[in-house]
């Protein structure tokens, strides 16, 4: 029995000591873990908005899956809205920054983290898929699989049509808030 009390309080220690260790890392990379999320999310929302200087939070409307929104501002003026959305794709949440310009144009989208499968729902930040809400009118998207014939279509990524309609869904709940907002109509 004394073998497995000074085994037990062995592993006890190491157990305690590891704990401490790991908890002590947690510590010290907090910070900096929270400033590159933080400058990412900057460089979103520039990336979304170019017109605009600065970002100040702006009150969001209750819709599922708008996590924030942030009014874009140049030299004072309001310009647009940079909103964050998650949706659930493929592999998990889709979280990412579409910018809509006052006059009620999807100035583009950025990902902000994702865990969709490598080489195929992955590419939905490519500019291949992304780029094509860039300079189209606010309004509802659908995801189509063959060339798009209106205006309101979305190619989709081959073989990854759950997220391309995931994202295509988190656009749409942009431009909901933007509308909601008060944005053009």
């Amino acid at each position: 029995m004394n073998e497995k009390v000074r085994l037990g309080a062995i592993l006890f220690v190491i157990t305690a000591v590891t704990g401490l260790v790991l908890g002590g890392v947690q510590q010290i990379t907090a910070g900096p873990i929270s400033k590159t999320k933080e400058a990412q999310r900057q460089e979103a929302f520039r990336r979304t908005l170019p017109e605009a200087d600065s970002f100040v939070p702006a009150k969001a409307p209750s819709i599922q899956g708008v996590v924030d929104v942030q009014e874009a501002r140049k030299g004072g003026s309001p310009v647009g809205y940079a909103i964050t959305v998650s949706v659930k794709g493929y592999a998990g949440p889709v979280v990412f920054v579409t910018g809509v310009s006052s006059g009620g144009v999807v100035k583009g989208i950025s990902i902000l983290s994702q865990s969709e499968t490598p080489g195929l729902g992955a590419k939905a930040g490519d500019p291949s898929f992304a780029g094509q809400f860039a300079g189209r009118k606010a309004q509802e998207f659908k995801v189509v699989k063959s060339t798009p014939s209106k205006d309101d279509e979305i190619l989709a990524i081959s073989g990854a049509t759950i997220t391309s309609r995931a994202v295509t869904e988190g656009v749409n709940l942009a431009i909901k808030a933007f509308q909601q907002m008060g944005g053009a109509k």
